[in-house]
């Protein structure tokens, strides 16, 4: 009996080991809070390492003890614990994260938990970046992050932006961003040619204390993006591609052909009326009434170069894995046609993302980039061949000229008499000018886990860029007339490597002590060469730039090549103490060959502290207050950015006749400075994060101050040296500013409602100029116009000032023009205001008009949902900048040698006193720089507003989609502003900190309708 109890005991308990010891097979849906299926979350056996992740559709297959917990977890969303309870099904629902506090985020050489920064940090997520279709990730920040001003350098398809972060540091060095693709750091004054669309996170470091584990290059702020990788679970593919037109946001009121002609009698008329009694004159009126009256309007010249255009973009991913391989490969094609005729700029581009579980301590990974663009510009106002470009000669050419002269071909120039300028439209279309491209980024890294909590980090990266533009100008173009053709071919080769070394330890003591120590080295080289070569005076334009052979006139060709190293030992350390009290050291050595012997290596310290309010036990009663953290940082960042070989004399060719034969010999060219070094920027930053109604409202302050020193410039000698000037660590600049952001969910249930507003105030000053007594002339206005500089560098002042005369009215009688400091004058010609009042309008009579830089940017975002429809709107602007319309000075000559504004209209005659506009005057004036060409930059855009439709996931099922959605979206549909230009977002020189701010000729922006399908399979 004992023996048949004994076997039914060991019959039953192995039975309850069946039944609770062995795995089920759990299958379970991740959903949101709305009912949307979750893919890519992170499903875990709670105290193991069994784990996998949800399929496109949210489901999930894991085998776990029917006892088992699991865990849940994804990004933006709260985790969550559910026990299987000898359940073979689950659904789980995750509810959001409003502030995304334990989100990730990328750091230099690591990251930490967005709860744990220390510096000041700013996140655009690739949800952010779709909301607004961009062509190049500069146009995906605009407006996104406090402290961040994002200015259009060209409207053209393929143009430049200028990103500045708190301001602009140098008057001479580079004040563009470091970029840092996937772990390589990169410096590219247009941005790195990526795609948007394969970006998953960008972090922007903005004080020292984050960026300066970046040392030599951190003093412009640091922006990592992170592309997209493979995630453990099914194979997914996604289409996401848009389809638009865009056309001109504005055009110009000009005056038409019997306009200008009326106005160019008129002013010949003056003149000749001033010269009564001299030796021929009075001289006849050119245009008779009856040809007055044949002109009619004329030709519109904007309305022939300017239409509308197509814009496109397509995007080709698959991303998917195992617990141990991750892939994730895309390909994207964008073509974007110019509204300036014959303009286009198109890219194509591969990214292959690999992750590799190699071992349970090794990991292999690898991130690869090739882009290939292709641009056919225009010219702004100058094409490289001599005479304007084709905006410029759009705006200025005469009405009164045809398109076609009689034979049907183009019309050379403008009017006898007046400026020789091409036809814009033949500038346009016969004109070459061609930009290839071929970019390849990528690198490969190892890391290997030598024991619990210590790593070594290993990677090797390369940048290599293939460039050649093809120019041809042709005789069909009165530019390239004079020549018979002029060609030019110029190829470069850039090709820099990388490699970086990093040993990293993390390790929690007792629960409560939390330390992370990371040190490194890397080194980075990087060489240049080019070949440029040209001729003219062609048989026939058929060839065009294919045979610079057929030239019987080759010019001078030439070549250069350079080369530069940097060799850095970096260290880091963050403690955290009781998850309450925040600490983050860091420094830099740097060793860069762009400096003096004696001044190549410089150290790079910053540390930071910050206390979370909230963690602490006082604060637990306080309901409404979920989350307050205050932060303090200070560092040194510093910046290598002002080309190769600068602190070293140099040669240069000179020509000269010896025995009547032409010899080319070398002369010096530049003296040296062996005690050429960075440009040092130090930075204090004290912020505040704080968040509300368990974070339904977020928001973050900061207040920063930077100031750079030894800056970089090139100082003017005396004649008696040999040289004209010498690159010299000269002064200071002060940077200072308040960063405000606000998150809030206003709405949180069937209909959802989002909205994000910041705002930053920055003022930038010169506080020193060293040696330098007095001010320096500075910022470009020549060209054309053969004007002096537009601007000076003052101690007090910032950095892009306008300088010159004060208008104050219009002279509307002899006895006026008698009692003024304008002896010679008459009536109807502008007044200027004698400000040092000696009783003459010179130099001494200038004063500051205007600053490029404006005294504060915001950007406003609101985003709605309802069931399957979304809406995001998008505001953009800026408030207290200035602009340089260089344009001004022909639009309103009134001299009759170019088209003119409508405003001259309004000129002053002696039945029409105006006191805006002078009189029309075939003679002209000098061109100097006044208040009249100053105008005010500031502008409120619509940026972007999209509306969407996401599909039910009930017919995704039956069509077997995991996702798909359409939308349309506008940009540029609405701008408020004074500026008299095409538009307030523009800046001639690029990125010229000297120049920033001036419109000449500049392309023009456009408003743009798009329709877009995302779709996944």
């Amino acid at each position: 009996m004992k023996k048949r109890i004994t076997l039914l005991i060991a019959f039953l308990a192995m039975n309850l080991f069946v039944v609770f010891g062995q795995d089920l097979q759990v299958k379970g849906v991740v959903k949101d809070a709305q009912g949307e299926p979750l893919p890519g979350v992170s499903v875990k056996l709670k105290g193991t390492k069994v784990g996998t992740s949800t399929a496109i559709n949210g489901s999930f297959v894991l085998s776990a003890p029917a006892t088992g917990i699991l865990v849940f977890q994804s990004v933006g969303f709260i985790a969550k614990e559910q026990p299987i309870n000898n359940s073979k099904e689950i659904t789980v629902t995750l509810a959001s994260d409003n502030t995304n506090l334990s989100e990730i985020v990328v750091i230099g050489y690591g990251s930490v938990k967005k709860s744990d920064i220390t510096g000041s940090v700013s996140s655009i997520s690739s949800k952010d970046i779709k909301a607004t279709p961009a062509a190049s990730l500069s146009q995906a920040i605009q407006g996104r992050a406090a402290g961040v001003r994002v200015s259009q350098s060209s409207n053209a398809p393929g143009g430049g932006m200028n990103i500045r972060i708190r301001g602009g540091n140098s008057i001479q060095g580079g004040n563009e961003p470091l970029y840092v693709v996937d772990g390589y750091p990169l410096y590219n004054e247009n941005g790195p040619s990526i795609n948007p669309n394969d970006i998953e996170t960008m972090e922007i470091l903005k004080d020292a204390s984050a960026a300066a584990i970046y040392g030599s290059r951190g003093a412009n702020g640091v922006i990592i993006i992170t592309t997209k990788r493979g995630k453990a679970g099914a194979s997914k593919i996604q289409l996401e591609t848009y389809y638009g037109t865009q056309s001109l946001l504005k055009k110009l009121d000009l005056l038409d052909a019997s306009q200008l002609a009326t106005m160019i009698n008129e002013g010949l008329a003056n003149v000749n009326q001033d010269n009564i009694g001299r030796t021929g004159f009075p001289k006849p009126l050119t245009y008779t009434d009856a040809q007055i009256a044949a002109f009619g309007k004329g030709t519109d010249w904007q309305d022939e170069i300017y239409s509308s255009a197509p814009i496109q973009n397509y995007q080709l991913t698959f991303t998917g894995g195992t617990d141990k391989s991750q892939y994730a490969v895309a390909g994207n094609y964008f073509d974007q046609k110019g509204i300036v005729s014959n303009s286009g700029f198109n890219r194509g581009s591969v990214r292959l993302n690999l992750d590799q579980q190699i071992s349970s301590k090794f990991k292999l990974s690898n991130s690869l980039t090739v882009t290939n663009s292709e641009a056919n510009s225009v010219a702004t106002d100058g094409d490289g061949g001599g005479g304007a470009g084709v905006i410029y000669s759009a705006l200025f050419f005469s009405p009164t000229i045809p398109v076609y002269d009689a034979q049907g071909q183009y019309t050379l120039n403008n009017r006898p008499g007046s400026i020789l300028i091409s036809n814009p439209l033949a500038l346009a279309n016969e004109r070459t000018n061609i930009d290839l491209k071929t970019r390849l980024l990528g690198n490969i890294s190892g890391e290997y886990q030598i024991i619990d909590g210590l790593s070594f980090k290993t990677m090797f990266g390369a940048n290599m860029a293939f460039n050649k533009t093809n120019f041809y100008l042709p005789r069909t173009v009165y530019a390239g007339l004079a020549n018979n053709g002029r060609a030019e071919v110029s190829t470069s080769r850039y090709f820099e490597w990388l490699n970086e070394n990093t040993l990293n330890y993390k390790k929690v003591i007792s629960k409560v002590h939390s330390f992370n120590l990371l040190v490194g080295y890397t080194f980075q080289n990087a060489d240049y060469e080019d070949v440029r070569a040209s001729g003219q005076n062609f048989a026939s334009d058929i060839l065009t730039f294919n045979n610079l052979g057929a030239a019987q006139q080759t010019n001078t060709s030439g070549s250069g090549s350079y080369d530069w190293s940097l060799r850095s030992y970096l260290g880091r350390l963050n403690y955290d103490l009781s998850n309450k009290y925040l600490f983050t050291f860091s420094g830099r050595f740097d060793g860069s060959s762009r400096f003096g012997d004696d001044k190549k290596y410089s150290f790079f310290p910053s540390g930071s502290v910050a206390w979370r309010i909230s963690n602490e036990a006082f604060m637990s009663n306080v309901k409404t207050l979920s989350d307050l953290k205050i932060r303090a940082s200070y560092g040194v960042t510093g910046n290598q950015e002002i080309g190769q070989y600068q602190s070293l004399g140099a040669l240069q060719t000179d020509s000269y006749n010896f025995g009547n034969v032409i010899n080319i010999g070398y002369a010096p060219s530049r003296i040296a400075n062996p005690n050429l070094k960075w440009e040092t920027t130090a930075q204090v930053n004290i912020g505040l994060d704080v968040g509300l109604f368990k974070n339904r409202v977020t928001l973050t302050i900061d207040w920063y101050q930077k100031k750079t020193k030894d800056l970089l410039y090139n100082v003017s000698l005396p004649i008696t040296s040999g040289y004209s000037t010498s690159l010299q660590n000269i002064g200071k600049v002060k940077n200072e500013g308040i960063e405000f952001s606000i998150n809030t969910v206003n709405l949180n249930g069937a209909f959802q409602w989002n909205t994000n507003f910041n705002i930053s105030y920055n003022r930038n000053e010169i506080l020193d100029l060293g040696a330098v007594t007095g001010d320096i002339p500075s910022g470009g206005a020549s060209g054309h116009l053969q004007l002096g500089n537009s601007g000076i560098l003052r101690v007090g002042q910032p950095i892009g000032v306008f300088y010159g005369l004060v208008t104050d009215g219009i002279f509307q009688n002899a006895a006026e023009v008698a009692s003024s400091a304008q002896k010679t004058a008459k009536p109807g010609e502008r007044r200027y205001k004698d400000l040092n009042g000696d009783g003459v309008i010179n130099s001494s009579d200038r004063e500051i008009l205007g600053h490029a830089q404006p005294d504060y940017t915001f950007g406003f975002t609101n985003n709605f949902s309802y069931k399957g429809f979304d809406l995001a709107v998008f505001i953009q602007g800026v408030e207290g900048n200035s602009i340089f319309n260089l344009n001004r000075f022909e639009l309103e000559s009134l001299t009759g040698n170019s088209n003119n504004s409508k405003s001259v209209l309004d000129r002053w005659t002696p039945t029409n006193p105006s006191n805006t506009i002078p009189r029309a005057s075939s003679a002209g004036s000098p061109y100097q720089v006044t208040s009249r060409q100053i105008e005010d930059g500031s502008y409120i855009r619509l940026k972007n507003i999209q509306l969407g439709y996401n599909f039910s996931p009930q017919l995704l099922k039956r069509i077997k989609l995991s996702n798909a959605k359409i939308y349309i979206s506008g940009q540029n549909l609405l701008t408020k502003t004074e500026y008299s230009g095409y538009d307030p977002e523009v800046s001639r020189f690029a990125q010229d900190n000297l120049s920033q701010g001036t419109d000449y000729g500049s392309y023009p922006s456009s408003k743009m309708f798009l329709i877009g399908v995302n779709i996944g399979l």
